[in-house]
């Protein structure tokens, strides 16, 4: 049976409307992102730095939680767990961005001030301290696999990740453009490279190293206490502090997954093949600038 001319309008006003929601949606998630941006830009613009600031950043699933957590148990002696971290420990450039807090909001905080971000040195304001939290980068891809598997509903398997992260294809873009650009920074004053693995293998010395860079003066009882407390069974016994997608999850119907899913180091090297692991550690940084456009990325 031939189609007539009714059935090929039908088709072609289904082909139009079809596009026609595509770009709608995508004209719907740019005016998101533009607003997201123009909040979290005029909050960077209007907050009024203070020298005791510190910010805390990282590449997704490098370690930023922990390293929060220790500075708030070594800023809150014996004092009872927060609601949830953000509430002590903003999300800089989230928390802006939503419309979550203002800058006036983070005004009425007390110093020092930790803020918790993903993003990169230049896009963070100038003239406080600033921790950047790194971590072996099999380990990270595995991590966020199965980060986006629990939460964002991804479906595919590791190695359709795995090419999507070499790629630079997740949110927050390129591993190696992230670490690249923070290593630029490494010799500045104002700045810590602190290594995952080392927090989890020496813990104590880690946190010495925190205290000297940032010249806090610490008693031995509360620097055992924050080793003890950071611990991961510690810190898995009050998920609930950590894992700051459950309320968007919960109202979305979602189940949530386990936020604190190991902590342990090595797993991703055995997770991937050979050539694989050759892969990531062959590959380099271009040294692409990061124009403000992809600011989006971070602000999800």
């Amino acid at each position: 049976m031939r189609p007539t001319k009714k059935t090929n309008r039908a088709r072609l006003g289904s082909q139009a409307l079809g596009v026609a929601t595509s770009a709608l949606g995508a004209a719907v998630r740019n005016l998101e992102n533009a607003r997201r941006i123009a909040n979290f830009l005029r909050g960077r613009m209007e907050l009024e730095t203070r020298p005791t600031d510190i910010y805390i950043s990282s590449y997704p699933r490098s370690g930023t939680t922990l390293t929060q957590w220790i500075l708030y148990l070594l800023t809150h002696d014996e004092q009872p767990d927060p609601d949830h971290l953000t509430k002590v420990s903003p999300w800089f450039e989230r928390s802006l961005a939503i419309g979550e807090l203002t800058a006036d909001d983070l005004a009425s905080f007390d110093s020092p001030r930790v803020f918790k971000s993903h993003l990169p040195r230049e896009w963070l304001p100038d003239g406080a301290r600033y921790i950047y939290v790194e971590r072996e980068v099999e380990d990270v891809l595995v991590s966020y696999f199965h980060f986006y598997q629990a939460y964002l509903g991804f479906r595919g398997s590791l190695e359709d990740f795995y090419r999507r992260f070499v790629e630079g294809r997740v949110q927050y873009g390129s591993w190696f453009e992230h670490v690249a650009g923070w290593h630029e920074h490494a010799d500045d004053p104002d700045v810590l490279i602190l290594h995952y693995e080392e927090l989890l293998a020496d813990r104590k010395g880690s946190i010495a190293k925190i205290l000297e860079f940032l010249g806090w003066d610490r008693d031995e009882r509360s620097v055992d206490r924050a080793v003890i407390e950071s611990s991961f069974d510690a810190m898995k016994r009050r998920e609930s502090v950590f894992d700051h997608a459950t309320a968007l999850l919960l109202e979305r119907g979602v189940s949530p997954q386990s936020f604190l899913r190991s902590g342990t180091s090595g797993g991703g090297a055995v997770a991937l093949d050979a050539s694989q692991s050759r892969e990531l550690r062959e590959r380099s940084s271009s040294g692409r600038r990061l124009a403000i456009r992809g600011l989006a990325a971070f602000l999800q």
